[in-house]
């Protein structure tokens, strides 16, 4: 097997075209310091996580939205090339639920939370992939959805925007979360700091802590902050075989 033997097999599995087509260029220039050995085990990996798919083949926006989440996922450099794959099927359920929520406008925390659990929680990874694929294939069979696609650059789960004042504190608080180092075992400290943080928030915009706008804020924030908490749990323990979540405090 040769790098160029494997990216024509990705290409055609993908049914990518050869102008859009830029795997070589993304393997470049992120792991352009490594040895062609360890080029070929990340495309290696790209092909044997892309072959989890083959039944989702002949839809291809479908497939065109997993040559993106490869791509992205090809941002995020691993510590070690073995662990790529791993990284490349977590950032796949993310970005695959993410399109679900999106697709579907979710936007109750608890819809989230029962899909994911009751669908994801402990299945081996093909098992996950085909649930995956079988709940977002009518987005991709949506021409109303599929037209839009392209303007669609990252699908991100939002809240509801009521007023200028509250579009600005969400966005801050948004940002805030962004920046934070969300791990599990940081749960309890990230909720004390994000109290901290509205705090802060509600006294620059001059509003009371105890006023009904605030209460709202501060609930969605911190339902924001557990759906990532959560998300983190179910793809915490990913391995060849299991799909083990960890409990959110």
């Amino acid at each position: 097997m040769n790098l160029s033997s494997v990216y024509s097999e990705i290409k055609q599995l993908l049914s990518i075209s050869d102008e859009s087509f830029d795997l070589e260029q993304y393997i470049n220039r992120h792991f352009n310091t490594e040895p062609d050995e360890n080029k070929l085990e990340i495309i290696g990996d790209i092909l044997h996580f892309i072959t989890k798919f083959t039944m989702f083949k002949d839809i291809k926006p479908f497939m065109n939205s997993l040559y993106t989440c490869i791509t992205k996922t090809l941002e995020i450099k691993p510590d070690s090339v073995y662990d790529f794959e791993e990284l490349l099927v977590k950032n796949a359920i993310m970005h695959f639920v993410q399109e679900h929520i999106h697709y579907s406008k979710i936007t109750q925390e608890n819809q989230v939370l029962e899909y994911l659990t009751d669908s994801l929680e402990k299945l081996e990874i093909q098992p996950l992939i085909m649930n995956l694929g079988l709940l977002i294939k009518p987005m991709y069979q949506d021409q109303s959805y599929i037209s839009n696609l392209n303007n669609i650059k990252e699908v991100e789960v939002s809240y509801n925007l009521i007023n200028g004042t509250e579009i600005q504190i969400k966005s801050e608080i948004d940002n805030w979360l962004k920046g934070q180092e969300i791990k599990l075992e940081r749960q309890e400290q990230l909720q004390k700091d994000l109290s901290e943080e509205l705090d802060k928030i509600f006294v620059k915009y001059n509003l009371s802590k105890t006023s009904e706008k605030s209460k709202k804020l501060h609930m969605e924030a911190v339902e924001m902050l557990n759906m990532k908490l959560t998300m983190l749990s179910l793809m915490e323990h990913i391995s060849d075989d299991s799909f083990e979540p960890i409990p959110i405090k």
